[in-house]
Order: structure tokens, then sequence, then C-alpha cells
């Protein structure tokens, strides 16, 4: 069995959180193309797999998963993912290492969120930006949490304070990133023209 966790269409009708799809290849996956249509949909309801609409076990699942999670982590999170995923869905580490996963699986929104991430255009940016959005969040919740049993979810103030924080230092990185690499594209072209090269 192999999973591929990616978007499924709002309209394709299933049982639960769809989360990606059984089968596809390992060159599709790397090459960040859609898996082929027609390929069974693998869903949850709460805990529960479902593939094709068909209750399965997660003992069924637990190896393609976690092989799936691990393939989608590292694309975005690079090769030590656990600490950035933790960190990213606000789960303890030990919750997404390799035998946590095999035994109980991960939250079917989480699963959700990498089969979305990894179909970014820039997977590896997605989840920096991830990250950055996880630590705005943690900063933000105790002023902006609304939960009863400590914080709980985000107001919706909160939420689009958060939106615009993002939106600042987005627009101060790509700032700040501009400068420097000038200064470094100007710095090399000296240094070419010092040695009698073009670059």
């Amino acid at each position: 069995m192999r999973i591929t966790l990616w978007p499924v269409p709002s309209t394709t009708a299933v049982v639960g959180l769809p989360v990606g799809y059984v089968g596809g290849s390992a060159t599709a996956d790397l090459s960040g193309r859609a898996p082929p249509p027609g390929l069974p949909v693998l869903s949850f309801d709460g805990r529960q797999p479902i593939v094709a609409g068909r209750i399965v076990g997660q003992a069924d699942i637990a190896e393609a998963l976690q092989e799936e999670v691990e393939r989608v982590a590292k694309r975005l999170f690079g090769s030590e993912y656990s600490g950035p995923l933790a960190a990213a869905s606000g789960l303890n580490v030990r919750s997404v290492q390799r035998g946590r996963v095999l035994s109980h699986g991960l939250p079917a929104p989480l699963l959700a969120m990498l089969g979305r991430a990894i179909a970014t255009p820039c997977p590896r940016a997605t989840g920096h930006m991830l990250l950055a959005v996880a630590a705005l969040w943690d900063q933000m919740l105790p002023d902006y949490g609304v939960g009863e049993a400590g914080p709980g979810p985000m107001s919706a103030e909160g939420r689009d304070l958060l939106a615009r924080r993002v939106d600042e230092i987005s627009k101060q990185a790509i700032g700040l990133v501009v400068d420097v690499q000038e200064d470094a594209a100007a710095a090399k072209a000296r240094a070419y023209a010092a040695a009698g090269r073009s670059p």
C-alpha cells in the first residue's frame, strides 16, 4: 500500500475528513504533481481510517501512513522534522515521532494540513511560513484565546491581528532579503570586475 497526502476536491463524496489518496508513485510525488485521477480516497471519521468508503484498521495503513508523513514532513521542514512538525501543529514531539505515528496515527486535520502544504508551489517555504505563523500564534494565544479550560482556540479578533502581523513580517522579510541579496550581488560583480572576468 502507498498513501499520498494531497488535497481532495470538496466535491468528492467521502465519509469523514479526506486527507489524500491510496496509491500513486514515488516518482509522481517527487515531481509535485497531483496524484492521477481515480485513486481511492483516504479519509478519517474521528480517528477511524476509511479507504474508498470502507472502514479499515489503523494497523492496515500504519506503515504506509508513517512513510508518507515522514516524506512530506521532510520536504516541508527538513530531515529533523519532529520538532518543527510539533511546533506547527501544537502537538508534543512524542506524538509526531515514528513509533507513535505507527501505533496511533495522527489527527486527521494535521494529515489534511500536510497534504495541502505539500501541494503548494514551494513546500519548504510553506514549512517556514507554518512555523512563523505557529510562533506568532503561541505568542498571541494567551491574550486572544477563548477556551474555558486553557487558552483553547483563538478569537476572531486574534486571528485578524495574526493575519496582519504575518503580512507585516512578510513584507519586512522581503525588504531585508532584497537588501542583502542586492548587496551580495554587487559585491560579487565588483570582485569579478577586479579580476577581469564577467559573472
